[in-house]
């Protein structure tokens, strides 16, 4: 009998390692630190998602509805559904309807299809949104714009709605 005590390795993986070279990289980001989802590349999920505070999607996820602090759609990712956050970052595709009550950014390989209600907006050069933008005001006159980018045809629509908060 060999008296010898199996060694077990711990081994931690740091995240940015794993990384293609032309992905973003997340040491700065502090949000990453606390209740993170990542969906590698290849991995389709389907269901629903509770209590996840940042989701980084590099393969596919399709959900019904999910509430995030944070989306971040890399560009090999695909995220079908609807999703409320305070910040989303598309580099991939997302097909649903989303609200980014902080910041929505699609980059210049992203793709947004769908309705998107949002704070602020920036689309870089090449990136592509179809469907329908509505900006987000705190006003108490409440100033709602419209865009529709379907069918290449730009219409805007602006409504003015009494907010009933005094």
């Amino acid at each position: 009998m060999n008296n010898l005590t199996p060694i077990l390795e711990k081994k931690l993986i740091n995240r940015n390692t794993l990384l293609n070279n032309t992905e973003h990289t997340y040491s700065n980001d502090a949000s990453l630190n606390r209740r993170a989802l990542v969906v590698g590349q290849g991995i389709h999920i389907q269901g629903t998602f509770n209590d996840v505070e940042t989701l980084i999607v590099e393969g596919t996820i399709e959900t019904s509805s999910i509430k995030l602090k944070k989306l971040v759609i890399q560009q090999s990712g695909v995220f079908r559904g609807t999703v409320e956050s305070q910040d989303i970052e598309i580099t991939g595709i997302l097909e649903g309807n989303i609200t980014a009550q902080g910041n929505l950014t699609v980059t210049a390989s992203g793709k947004l299809l769908g309705k998107a209600k949002c704070r602020r907006l920036k689309v870089e050069d090449g990136g592509q949104v179809t469907g329908q933008v509505e900006m987000i005001t705190t006003d108490k006159l409440k100033q709602t714009s419209a865009v529709d980018y379907s069918n290449n045809k730009e219409e805007v629509v602006t409504e003015e709605v009494k907010s009933s908060a005094t």
